[in-house]
């Protein structure tokens, strides 16, 4: 398998879902505050993003961008396919194929990193000499997290959020004909109420909710439990590590959002993103950013 220069951490097969009938993705860029259209595989890809310079001898520096191409995002587009159209008809194989995809497709985009990176600079400077410490606050040393770090980061979590994935109660929501989804940069996002926006609460608390569009019409969200069952729980209480069990994940599906619901849930992604958010058209993408800040989900 060739690898190509540009790697996608959004995959090119996901974002086409996002796009208009010609195949292009109305894109919203926040840092200029810019719009254009372009095809899905010109956006959210940077150069050898997943290129490993420091292979051994004999090594592919490639693994990871072949493997993701080989496998996981050639056969998560019928798993997707079926978990919007026919939930109940997901087999054992296609149901671990959507855990390990909604997993990587949270740690390997680049805000993912970038806050990872942040945590390790701030853990790093508490750990080491107060000295030391001292002549990088003053820009007499610097401290430099190299690329390979973020290999270091997306090992150290996988495994980790699917059994919170498979525990959480899953829906599949639809948009109201004339209604439409965005997805952005960081497709799959988290968001608890006693944690606003720009912060991302930790998946162990049990008021958080895993946001994840399908497409332009479909989104999934997964939710805890023991927080819809328990009025009385807080938002930020902390819920025990799930044990790792065989067993089926139930489904709910079949509600449909008005336009403002969809709205609501357009702006909480676009304030979860880093730079880029998509859509099918400019019209979806310009009331995604002039809405007003409401919560998207309420019982």
């Amino acid at each position: 398998m060739s690898t190509p220069k540009s790697n996608h951490f959004v995959s090119r097969s996901y974002l086409a879902r996002f796009s208009d009938r010609e195949g292009f993705l109305h894109v919203f860029d926040r840092y200029s505050r810019s719009f254009r259209r372009q095809r899905p595989k010109e956006v959210m890809a940077i150069n050898h993003y997943y290129r490993q310079e420091w292979a051994p001898s004999g090594g592919d520096p490639n693994i990871m961008e072949k493997g993701l191409g080989e496998w996981l995002e050639r056969d998560v587009k019928k798993s997707i396919d079926r978990l919007i159209h026919e939930p109940a008809t997901l087999t054992e194989q296609e149901m671990a194929t959507l855990l390990t995809y909604l997993e990587l497709q949270r740690i390997r985009v680049p805000r993912q990193f970038d806050m990872a990176k942040t945590l390790m600079q701030e853990t790093l400077m508490r750990d080491m000499p107060s000295e030391a410490a001292a002549l990088i606050r003053a820009g007499r040393a610097s401290l430099t997290i190299e690329d390979s770090a973020r290999f270091e980061y997306i090992r150290t979590l996988v495994g980790k959020l699917s059994p919170w994935f498979g525990v959480m109660k899953w829906e599949i929501c639809q948009a109201e004909e004339g209604a439409s989804f965005v997805t952005t940069d960081s497709p799959l996002s988290l968001y608890n109420p006693a944690t606003p926006p720009p912060a991302e609460p930790g998946l162990a608390l049990a008021g958080t909710i895993v946001l994840f569009p399908l497409d332009s019409h479909h989104m999934l969200f997964l939710r805890h439990s023991e927080y819809l069952t328990r009025s009385d729980m807080s938002p930020l209480a902390v819920l025990p590590e799930p044990s790792v069990k065989d067993g089926w994940i139930s489904i709910a599906s079949g509600r449909v959002w008005n336009t403002d619901k969809v709205n609501t849930f357009n702006w909480q992604m676009l304030q979860l993103c880093d730079r880029f958010v998509v859509a099918e058209s400019r019209e979806v993408l310009e009331a995604c950013i002039s809405y007003d800040n409401r919560w998207l989900y309420s019982a």
